[in-house]
């Protein structure tokens, strides 16, 4: 949900697919043993600056096996979190938005095809023509308010009706004609929950609670509201300058159907469950929402809707995250292993992403990736510097070489320069680099030099060289 200000986690939410073929795994360990692996996990990443609390959901063949909370809801009074502790969601709520559209489209209410004009008459388009699913997939080229900087930053904690949510965005240029680019767009999300409300005519917190959480016992699953008394919801925290501070104040109307739920780990996998089962939305309905949207370039987006259809550890993998002002959450499903991980975080500095990262790890017995740091030849430094665009998030940035090492700086402001491990002469198809400060961060530079392909946490970006 929020904006980012480090290049890497600007990256476009686009993921390579792996092949899968023909590799050899053991087999995973037994449910019996994953909670105290979980707990284990859970207790040494709580240990790190700005951890406060996890909820964490862990699910395998249909049953949920791990279900706990852990550290701390609320830092001031020391009050514990546990299985029943809300916390907020952020952009995970899009999936349930994208499946509340969907089974729109299932009942012959709404169609893909539809106009946005048709829901929304007094939004501009400036001539363009926008479609429900050009929203869904993050085709629209709308603005997205949270891409406005100080403008939005200013309103973070006003409540605003939907008139004064799109009035940020209403006048500015689209961003490209709908269907010819991808760019992360929350507005098109907002726009979606204003689509619900039009049709239904219930607010988009009452359509979602009727619809899905009541049925299918989510208990701890609802919109949230900075005025509504909800018994064990955990507050948000961040880090300033070392110490350890409440999140700032945020309007839940503002994140709306692209980022206002809350919930907790065990809630989540059990969503996750009925969403891959067919009870949510139809196989149909699933099969769209899971498969990615290719460009007119053919660029595969890696995004269906409100979903990343991704590669992890050699495996197939469907999950999204979020980010909001204290939280941050991840939700993952492996198809072919039948396997849920669900993790949300109450303090901003420990990603979600990385926790269930390492319990789908766990729970497959998998071993983690050790990065390695070989000295630079001087024949690959020449190969590798130079001045790259990431297009797909608008940025540029330089590789230099500097006391034997490889140097990466982005051009946007505030950015740091960080060194770049290279992995050695071993790496087939290119030469594999690791970010100093985030061994998971990989630069996978093409034979010729000419571009690499920057991935974090499952997402993949592409650098083209712009000049030498």
């Amino acid at each position: 949900m929020r904006s980012r200000t480090r290049v890497l986690e600007k990256i476009a939410s686009t993921v390579a697919v792996l092949a899968l073929a023909g590799a050899s795994r053991a087999a995973p360990p037994a449910d019996a043993v994953v909670p105290a692996a979980v707990d284990a996990i859970a207790a040494r990443f709580l240990q790190q600056p700005g951890a406060v609390g996890l909820s964490i959901g862990v699910a395998r063949g249909g049953q949920v096996i791990v279900a706990r909370g852990y550290g701390l809801a609320h830092a001031e009074f020391d009050v514990p979190a546990d299985t029943d502790t809300m916390f907020r969601i952020g952009s995970v709520t899009k999936q349930f938005t994208a499946a509340a559209i969907m089974r729109l489209v299932e009942q012959g209410r709404i169609s893909l095809a539809d106009d946005l004009g048709t829901y929304l008459p007094d939004y501009p388009l400036h001539g363009n023509t926008v479609t429900i699913r050009h929203l869904l997939d993050h085709t629209s080229g709308i603005r997205s308010y949270t891409s406005l900087g100080e403008e939005w930053v200013r309103l973070h904690p006003l409540e605003l009706t939907h008139e004064e949510m799109l009035a940020l965005v209403r006048d500015k240029p689209f961003d490209f004609s709908p269907g010819e680019r991808w760019a992360y767009n929350n507005t098109a999300y907002y726009m979606l929950g204003m689509i619900i409300e039009k049709v239904t005519g219930r607010s988009y917190a009452q359509h979602l609670q009727d619809e899905f959480f009541t049925p299918l016992g989510l208990a701890r699953t609802r919109y949230d509201s900075n005025r509504t008394l909800m018994k064990n919801r955990a507050q948000g925290y961040t880090l300033q300058d070392g110490d350890l501070v409440n999140d700032l104040p945020l309007g839940m109307s503002q994140p709306y159907a692209a980022g206002s739920l809350i919930s907790t780990g065990e809630d989540l996998v059990r969503w996750s469950m009925a969403l891959a089962s067919g009870t949510v939305v139809t196989p149909e309905s699933l099969a769209l929402m899971t498969t990615p949207t290719v460009l007119p370039d053919g660029e595969n987006t890696r995004y269906g809707f409100g979903l990343q259809i991704e590669a992890w550890e050699g495996r197939r993998c469907i999950r999204h995250g979020g980010g909001i002002h204290g939280f941050n959450a991840m939700l993952m499903w492996l198809p072919d292993e039948d396997v849920h991980v669900a993790v949300i975080s109450n303090g901003e500095p420990l990603k979600s992403s990385r926790v269930a990262d390492a319990i789908g790890r766990a729970v497959l017995g998998v071993e983690p990736d050790v990065a390695k740091d070989v000295p630079i030849t001087p024949e690959v430094m020449k190969r590798i510097a130079g001045r790259y665009r990431l297009q797909a998030i608008g940025m540029d940035c330089t590789i230099w070489e500097a006391d034997g090492r490889a140097m990466l700086q982005a051009s946007a402001e505030g950015q740091v320069a960080f060194s770049l491990l290279w992995q050695g002469a071993d790496v087939r198809d290119g030469h594999e680099f690791r970010a100093s400060f985030d061994h998971e961060v990989r630069l996978t530079f093409a034979g010729d030099g000419r571009s690499f392909t920057l991935s974090q946490g499952g997402r993949e970006a592409t650098a083209t060289r712009i000049a030498e």
